[in-house]
């Protein structure tokens, strides 16, 4: 089969969908990728065909879209790269099905290319009445409102895609919620808030982790018998300086080894008196690091969060934004997480919440259950069994 995949330029969107790939080419299938420069190598080194458009996202954060509108402006960018893309290689390759993110294009390339289409939710599934709502409802941190100027440009993008290529942007929100008939979602029916009210629609495969096929030059050898403490806030997000700062002097008597990924954005220069103790890079091998890892302080985003509870790493979540807070609250109600509001950010309260984690058994018990449930999910196997089920009746 040529499987066609889309999908939104971001590391906790691309990521999950590595495993599916890897499944779908070890049983023969071609797999046709499009992304950005960012993520070719380790796309390319699963065996997948790459096609590049560019980034849109490049310099872009959700904490600087104070704007619904300007996010599906990004969107709008991206999808016109994308159609481009498929329109040229539909006249030389006839796709099968097109697995996409619910974030982005997906539908419209379904239409474009009238085949079935899978949807790959990255994060937690969330049914469309209940997305609208959270919208509405001013959570996700981003007005609803445009500006005259922003919603003109928005139509004259729209209407350029509408007539280039024959299909039909139903409402701007869709490419925030491109669900198809099938969901494939990357954790277990019991972590998903609701799960067990959830139509077999949502196929819930756990968490879906492979190796990054990229090089680096991080010391895991300096891990090997101590106690880590990892700190990552993403690589998305921006502005953590003083955060990071705040974790130099929380922990510059931790007994045992801080690891501080710090993204690519901050100077580390910047960051004055790192204690001895302290491993700190722009980029770190996450996987690796997590195999060592006792207790990780994280923004909450659904790919740490899971890759943490895969190795069974108890957590600290200071949530940011988008589906953070969520995530986060799943993580306290559970037990396997203590989470700090990031307005209440300090050093007394971060050696108060690394210390009950690491104190506490309960932490790891319950991040244990939660990993079991993972196991159990049906991981990629899973999936790729609901995907010939639902291509068999779309045949039909």
């Amino acid at each position: 089969m040529n499987v066609l995949m889309i999908n939104i330029p971001a590391e906790g969107h691309i990521n999950p969908t590595l495993s599916i790939v890897k499944a779908l080419i070890n049983r023969g299938d071609s797999v046709h990728y499009i992304t950005t420069e960012d993520f070719r190598e380790r796309i390319e080194g699963l065996g997948a065909k790459v096609y590049l458009h560019t980034n849109h996202f490049k310099g872009i954060s959700p904490q600087n879209i104070k704007n619904i509108h300007e996010f599906i402006q990004v969107m709008l960018k991206i999808s016109h790269d994308i159609l481009s893309i498929v329109q040229k290689l539909a006249d030389t390759i006839t796709f099968d099905y097109v697995y996409h993110d619910t974030f982005g294009s997906g539908l419209l390339v379904k239409e474009y290319l009238n085949i079935p289409s899978i949807s790959s939710s990255s994060s937690f599934a969330i049914p469309e009445d209940q997305f609208f709502q959270i919208l509405k409802s001013g959570k996700l941190g981003a007005s609803m409102s445009a500006s005259p100027k922003l919603e003109q440009e928005n139509t004259s993008l729209t209407s350029q895609i509408e007539e280039r290529f024959g299909v039909k942007v139903k409402q701007p929100f869709q490419f925030m919620m491109n669900r198809a008939d099938l969901s494939i979602v990357y954790t277990s029916k019991e972590f998903q808030p609701g799960g067990e009210y959830m139509d077999d629609s949502y196929v819930f495969i756990g968490p879906s982790i492979t190796n990054r096929l990229q090089t680096n030059d991080f010391p895991l050898e300096d891990l090997e018998d101590q106690r880590v403490l990892y700190i990552s806030m993403g690589t998305v997000l921006q502005g953590f300086e003083d955060l990071f700062q705040t974790c130099a002097k929380a922990f510059q008597d931790f007994e045992g080894k801080v690891v501080i990924s710090v993204g690519k954005s901050t100077d580390i220069a910047n960051l004055k008196e790192l204690p001895e103790n302290f491993i700190v890079r722009h980029y770190v091998p996450q996987l690796e690091v997590l195999r060592y890892t006792s207790v990780f302080i994280t923004h909450g985003g659904m790919n740490s969060v899971s890759e943490a509870l895969h190795y069974e790493v108890p957590l600290v979540v200071i949530p940011q934004t988008s589906d953070q807070p969520m995530i986060a609250n799943r993580l306290q109600e559970l037990g396997a997480g203590y989470q700090i509001d990031s307005h209440e950010v300090s050093v007394e309260k971060l050696q108060e919440a690394v210390q009950t984690v690491l104190s506490d058994p309960s932490y790891l018990e319950n991040t244990k259950k939660i990993n079991k449930s993972f196991k159990q999910a049906g991981g990629v196997e899973k999936a790729l069994k609901a995907i010939d089920e639902h291509l068999k009746l779309s045949f039909v």
